[in-house]
Formats: C-alpha cells, sequence, structure tokens
C-alpha cells in the first residue's frame, strides 16, 4: 500500500515537473509568427524578459514578415513599457531585420527612440534587404524552373512567406526559398524593404 502511493506521489512530482518545463520551453526556437501571434501582453517584467530571449533564437524558414512584424513590434512595445533590458529588446529587434513592415505603426517609434537611430542604422542592412522579398499573392505563388509560365514548377510558396537572394530578370526574380532555388514572376513578390 504505501509503495503504491509513494509511485503516485513521485509520478505526480515528475508530471508537475514535465509540466513545468513544457511551459517554459514551448516558445523556444518555434516558428516566430506562431510564437509571437499567441503571445498574450504581459504584466510580468521576468515573463517578457524569458519570452524575448527565447525567441532571438527563433526559425526564419517559418518567418512571415506580413503577419509577424506588427505582432512583434507590439511585444517589443510592451517589453518597453514594463522595463525589460535593452539587451533582451535589442536581440528581437536586430534578429527580425529592422521591423521593417511595422513600420507604419505608433508602436515602432516607441521601440525606435528606446533603440536609438544609430543602433538601428548599424542593426540594418539595406543591400541585404533589397534582396529580399515577400510572396504577396493570394494562396501563395509557382516557383519555376525558368523565367516563363511555361517552365515546370519546382513548388509553391505560400503568402506572406520571405524569400530571399532576389536577382531582377526582366518580369521575373530568381528567389532562394524552402522549396529550393527557382524563378517567381514580379507580380507576386513585393520588395521587404523600400527607399522610405
Amino acid at each position: 500500500m504505501i509503495q503504491s502511493e509513494m509511485k503516485k506521489y513521485y509520478l505526480f512530482v515528475l508530471l508537475v515537473f514535465v509540466s513545468t518545463i513544457s511551459a517554459d520551453v514551448v516558445f523556444a526556437c518555434g516558428s516566430v509568427e506562431k510564437n509571437f501571434g499567441v503571445y498574450v501582453q504581459n504584466k510580468s517584467k521576468s515573463k517578457v524578459e524569458v519570452f524575448l530571449k527565447s525567441q532571438s533564437c527563433g526559425s526564419d524558414e517559418t518567418y512571415s514578415p506580413l503577419y509577424a512584424e506588427p505582432v512583434i513590434a507590439r511585444v517589443l512595445a510592451n517589453a518597453i513599457d514594463l522595463g525589460v533590458s535593452r539587451e533582451s529588446i535589442e536581440g528581437v529587434f536586430k534578429k527580425y531585420n529592422c521591423l521593417s513592415l511595422a513600420r507604419n505603426q505608433d508602436v515602432y517609434k516607441k521601440i525606435t527612440d528606446f533603440v536609438g537611430k544609430e543602433k538601428l542604422t548599424r542593426y540594418c542592412d539595406p543591400a541585404k534587404f533589397r534582396k529580399m522579398f515577400i510572396v504577396i499573392s493570394e494562396g501563395g505563388a509557382n516557383l519555376r524552373s525558368k523565367p516563363t509560365m511555361q517552365a515546370k514548377i519546382i513548388g509553391t510558396v505560400a503568402e506572406s512567406v520571405l524569400v530571399t537572394n532576389g536577382t531582377v530578370y526582366g518580369d521575373w526574380v530568381l528567389v532562394d526559398t524552402y522549396s529550393g532555388t527557382g524563378y517567381m514572376h514580379a507580380s507576386t513578390l513585393m520588395p521587404y524593404i523600400t527607399n522610405d
């Protein structure tokens, strides 16, 4: 009887331990859009700091700037209001391409005022970002083997996904994507960063 109770107790302790660990690791280095999207404005400075540190190593493969950046900007503005460390905020800010697509939001000004224009300039590499594009076609866009509509379709890239190393050839752009390297029609893409 005592052994049975002890087993139950240890099982309970194990479950509590596992659930505690799981709660802290759920956000670690996962999908940025998903993680920031489920983030609830938090009033706990330490929890926000832990969350931001976990996001500074997030995966770029699932990063969808059109949706993720405005959400990330709101999270960072919340962190600034709470007095979260500059290091934690800057780690996320520089990781995610200076939040270019959040620039039309009021929260972006709060972030740039906090980080400082000189650091913003240092974090942003316009030459690198000018070779990045975002898929804007509803439902995604085809990636082709040659710059023609008759060319073989290599794969499809989802809407709002960031594609890199873009080289423009007339109406076509040669890009690197999670589906491989190939050509996408320019009408399906939007430059990631503009001259504004």
